[in-house]
């Protein structure tokens, strides 16, 4: 999984097999504001989209689900080029 920050400072996620393909996403952050305290102060932190259709392995799925816990524990996906081993909450 690859993490890239868009020129707008959303940060997504794509499956390295996807990349340059239409609709790679898997998640990104969304720029919706929610109906949480600090919605405003963190933008991407009150919903993630969640990717078209595609097949991951169970180390993929594992992968994927660090990333996910780690933007609902910090309120952020991580910074580019970090591995899923080094994620941290």
């Amino acid at each position: 999984m690859e993490v890239i920050i868009s020129n707008r400072g959303f940060s997504s996620v794509f499956h390295r097999t996807y990349v340059n393909q239409t609709n790679s996403r898997i998640i990104g952050e969304s720029s919706t504001i929610g109906d949480y305290d600090d919605s405003f102060d963190i933008p991407g932190s009150s919903f993630l989209w969640v990717g078209d259709s595609h097949l991951i392995n169970r180390d993929e799925v594992r992968e994927l689900v660090g990333l996910m816990q780690y933007w609902f524990d910090n309120k952020g996906l991580p910074d580019v080029g970090l591995k899923p081993q080094e994620l941290k909450p």
